[in-house]
């Protein structure tokens, strides 16, 4: 009975992720569409040094080695930064570079270290995908293979 309580304990305690602020998904039914603005609203977060962090998950639909993202943090009154984003999906050899297991691959992508919030918010973040192949002016209109994307906000304040 002593080793299962402390089985229990361990359990508990590796699984409890209390650095996360904020953490939320999108999910796409067809694909992710130029158009289409994926939108977080973060009603709450404290004023302490937080990375924050996209979140994607793709599987082998997705045709490409990258992503490109423009990605947009603003509070009420203006928009506080604005980043175009390109994030490596895949090595040289075509192997992807997520985390998960057969055809699904998630990939925690780091977007900004150390910001401190002005106020406890609400923030919101909007999320557009930018992809072109080499060439075209015009982007991607449908990206295939995206099957959910998030956004992580994380103390970098352990507790």
């Amino acid at each position: 009975m002593h080793k299962l309580s402390i089985l229990i304990v361990f359990i508990l305690i590796t699984s409890c992720d209390s650095t996360v602020i904020f953490r939320e998904y999108y999910s796409f039914s067809k694909g992710w569409y130029s158009s289409e603005a994926v939108s977080f609203s973060i009603t709450q977060i404290p004023q302490t040094p937080s990375n924050i962090y996209v979140h994607i998950r793709n599987n082998n639909d997705y045709p490409y080695s990258n992503l490109f993202l423009i990605a947009e943090i603003r509070d009420s009154v203006q928009t506080i930064f604005r980043d175009t984003l390109e994030y490596a999906m895949a090595d040289p050899q075509g192997k992807w570079l997520g985390k998960g297991f057969l055809d699904v691959k998630e990939s925690k992508l780091w977007w900004k270290e150390g910001w401190i919030p002005e106020h406890e918010g609400p923030y919101y973040v909007d999320l557009f995908q930018r992809v072109r192949n080499n060439g075209d002016i015009e982007g991607v209109h449908l990206l295939e293979g995206i099957l959910n994307v998030g956004i992580a906000v994380e103390s970098k304040i352990q507790p």
